[in-house]
């Protein structure tokens, strides 16, 4: 399931683990995947924030920077 991307909360429920930690203390091996898509997801909206402020901000604000 986790290989499938099958979210890890869904995979920890229906392996009817107590905890969500005990179902990444046994399989967080397999999430490389995860930490691929996170530092994906957090470069994606840093970059949006990024041309955003350079849309708006005034040319003397970007002077300092």
């Amino acid at each position: 399931m986790i290989s499938s991307r099958v979210p890890l909360a869904v995979v920890s429920k229906t392996l009817r683990h107590s905890t969500l930690s005990t179902t990444v203390n046994l399989y967080g091996h397999l999430l490389p995947h995860a930490a691929r898509d996170a530092v994906t997801a957090i470069d994606k909206a840093l970059t949006r924030a990024d041309r955003k402020h350079h849309q708006t901000a005034p040319a003397s604000e970007d002077r300092a920077a």
